[in-house]
């Protein structure tokens, strides 16, 4: 149904098992997919994972057909072969054993110089500046004295055989699970809990230089956690919520520094973030806060209203800041300094609301206020709120709601996170992603067999004719305006 280049997925792709190679590019088969680099370009190319139609992300071994010249895999879901000139996977019986080039029974390397903080050792690993030691599993020598090295948790690396020089190439998340994703201009960045086990690091890639660089705790001074379940950008700073508090990186030194309870957090365990000028929006466990970015101070929000809540979504706009806890939506009058309980008829939003998602087609001027002195709007502004009961939209100009109940209008499911344009909503839960059409009032369901990694969908982000969604196995992005499918 769809085409190469419509789902695109990066996972981890660190533990490298073995090296194969064409005309052009090499390719390494690794833990998260086949992952393939232009040799002449001296570039990655979007890797190949499930989202392509591999039987599986782990490869056990790779290998090169020069007579059909096609890409051979060997899985745990059994082999496959990729045909260049289709650009399409298929299904195999046997694996070329015989093809498979790479072989390490007499792994016999010089020794090579390496970046700083990374020390080649003799006995077939890397060091590096941390003590870890990362195994070689296999090498592939071209035709121009390169040397093409795969690792067992560093990575793909290659060696200039003249010079010696040993260079690693960085490709991919540090860590395959991702809850939360931020696009801050060029740079995107990756954080997650770990799913099963507990993260080891954070992904930062910058699409305009494409590379990729990584945090880890504790390696990584000030920074306290690798648990991140919330991310937010300013103009100076990227913003971490984690489980040991909030951390925060500045953009123009690369420096990292962290706030706790102490530094006025009320619980070390933040949950969600949210942007608003000179101020940034704290969500945590046990209640709100709100940094004062110039003056760097942190301040409880100590309205009983919201004093011991847990925090699941903030979202501000110039007059008004919606916050989705355990029970239910809360809103400040920034005018009045006043929080209100946001309900509606319906009750749908007495539970939790674990999403606030917001669409502007305009400005939105105050033209008034109401007897209780809250705001009325003209324009179209739109607030959709996910919770376990369904979605809904409402409308601050007209007071119009749009309701949408789990069971009743869509399958039951736990609605995760909202986003929301012009035409659509996009509703990411436990069981893949809904998307809803306004126009049409019709539902669109996506799942691993279009080319999730995962049907469990922690996030969602939209890029414009792209969507990128978070996953425990990795990121996906969705060509998802896509002109063969647009619907007029």
């Amino acid at each position: 149904m769809y085409r190469e280049g419509e789902w695109v997925s990066w996972s981890m792709f660190r533990y490298v098992t073995s090296i194969a190679m064409d005309f052009d590019h090499v390719y390494f088969g690794t833990t998260g997919g086949v992952i393939r680099y232009d040799r002449y370009e001296k570039k990655w190319e979007t890797p190949f994972t499930k989202s392509d139609g591999l039987p599986d992300n782990w490869i056990r071994n790779i290998a090169y057909n020069p007579d059909g010249n096609e890409i051979w895999v060997d899985t745990y879901n059994g082999p496959a072969s990729y045909q260049p000139v289709f650009r399409e996977w298929s299904r195999e019986f046997n694996f070329p054993q015989n093809l498979a080039r790479s072989d390490t029974s007499d792994l016999s390397l010089p020794n090579f110089f390496m970046e700083y903080g990374l020390t080649f050792m003799p006995n077939r690993s890397i060091m590096d500046f941390n003590l870890n030691q990362y195994n070689i599993m296999d090498y592939l020598k071209d035709d121009f004295d390169d040397l093409w090295i795969a690792t067992w948790g560093l990575g793909a690396g290659v060696a200039y055989l003249p010079s010696l020089q040993l260079k690693m190439l960085n490709f991919g998340l540090y860590d395959k699970d991702v809850k939360t994703i931020l696009i801050d201009g060029d740079d995107m960045w990756f954080g997650g809990l770990g799913y099963g086990y507990r993260s080891q690091g954070i992904t930062r890639y910058n699409r305009k230089t494409e590379t990729w660089n990584y945090y880890s705790a504790p390696y990584t001074p000030f920074l306290v956690s690798n648990q991140v379940n919330a991310m937010e950008a300013d103009t100076k700073s990227v913003w971490l919520g984690t489980e040991y508090g909030l951390a925060r990186f500045n953009k123009k030194d690369n420096t990292w520094k962290s706030y706790n309870t102490f530094k006025g957090l009320p619980d070390d365990e933040v949950t969600a973030l949210n942007e608003d000028g000179d101020v940034l929006w704290i969500g945590t466990r046990l209640g709100l806060a709100f940094c004062d970015v110039r003056k760097d101070l942190i301040r409880k929000v100590d309205d009983p209203l919201l004093k011991g809540f847990y925090v699941y979504s903030i979202l501000s706009d110039s007059d008004f800041v919606w916050v989705g806890t355990e029970r239910g939506v809360y809103t400040l009058d920034k005018d009045q300094k006043t929080w209100y309980r946001f309900s509606t008829p319906d009750g749908l939003l007495y539970g939790q609301v674990r999403s606030i998602a917001k669409f502007s087609s305009d400005s939105l001027p105050l033209v008034s206020q109401d007897s209780s002195g809250r705001k009325t709007y003209s324009g179209k502004d739109e607030i959709w709120f996910g919770t376990d009961m369904g979605i809904l939209g409402y409308n601050p100009v007209t007071n119009e709601r749009t309701v949408y109940q789990s069971k009743i209008n869509f399958p039951q499911v736990t609605v995760i996170k909202l986003v929301c344009d012009k035409r659509y909503v996009w509703m990411a839960t436990k069981n893949g992603v809904l998307r809803l059409d306004r126009k049409l009032q019709t539902w669109t369901e996506y799942t691993t067999m279009d080319g999730l990694l995962d049907n469990l969908v922690r996030d969602l982000v939209l890029d414009g004719d792209y969507i990128w969604f978070g996953t425990p196995e990795g990121v996906t992005r969705f060509f998802w305006n896509n002109p063969r499918y647009r619907d007029y």
